[in-house]
């Protein structure tokens, strides 16, 4: 289910600092996301510069990826929207972020954290790009498993909410990592809507909610999302969406996502 992690391309020429008014192309807008990435210092992002469309921040994401990961194709990804009429977003998830349950993270790799409790689905049979849309009970039926999963939120941008949208979606929606818990039995049976979503920091409840899917229909992005990928493929993962918000926590600690009586998904960040 986790692709293995690849070799980063050379960072010679990314200088911590990079002043980002004087880059005009995905590429000069990924540098100083790579040189985050890689442990240098937050990108001084601001709307007016840099991407300013969906478009050109998925050509950002692209040309992270290129340089993070290579030409492997992405097998994880976070997929939302703000609203129902709204159009979906995604972004990749990095091999080595993408990771099962229980698991250890050193809190160097964070420059931030946040935590999320999701639903992730893995798909067990491809779904190959065509002209017509594929139908929601086509969709269900490729799906393997569905997974309760914790997202680990970072950035690399140094104010995330001044750096405007479209500088997070070319920032990977903020996605730190994926935390996958073991499959929920009979997930096809169960309501969504019915269920108990949680989230600790120790033993400490930060959240509590109700019911509250996503969007509250958690395939409601995936059609969108086989289009923008061009197609499902077996062992793809998707992850849907925050149930209860995302909630700031501090390093180091325990964190765990709980949906009550299916599962959950445990993270350590020491």
């Amino acid at each position: 289910m986790i692709a293995p992690e690849a070799t980063p391309a050379d960072t010679r020429n990314h200088r911590a600092g990079t002043n980002i008014a004087a880059m005009d192309d995905p590429n000069s807008y990924a540098a100083p996301l790579i040189h985050a990435y890689r442990g240098g210092t937050r990108a001084d992002a601001r709307p007016g510069v840099g991407p300013a469309t969906p478009e050109q921040a998925y050509a950002v994401q692209r040309a992270v990826w290129q340089a993070m990961i290579g030409d492997a194709r992405p097998r994880a990804w976070k997929i939302g929207a703000p609203a129902r009429d709204a159009e979906p977003l995604a972004a990749p998830i990095f091999p080595d972020r993408l990771v099962a349950s229980p698991t250890r993270f050193g809190r160097e790799r964070f420059l931030s954290l946040g935590v999320e409790a999701e639903i992730a689905f893995c798909f067990g049979k491809d779904l190959p790009p065509r002209h017509t849309p594929y139908s929601r009970q086509e969709i269900l039926d490729a799906i393997a498993s569905a997974h309760v999963a914790m997202e680990l939120v970072d950035t690399r941008l140094a104010d995330p909410d001044a750096a405007g949208p479209m500088w997070r979606l070319a920032d990977n929606l903020l996605d730190g990592a994926l935390v996958i818990g073991p499959a929920i039995p009979n997930w096809h049976d169960l309501d969504f809507a019915a269920q108990t979503a949680r989230v600790f920091t120790g033993e400490t409840l930060i959240r509590e909610s109700l019911g509250r899917p996503p969007l509250d229909d958690l395939c409601h992005c995936i059609p969108w999302w086989i289009e923008h990928v061009g197609g499902a493929r077996q062992g793809d993962i998707v992850t849907t969406g925050a149930w209860n918000g995302m909630h700031p926590v501090r390093m180091p600690g325990v964190l765990r996502v709980e949906f009550a009586g299916l599962g959950e998904a445990l993270a350590e960040i020491a």
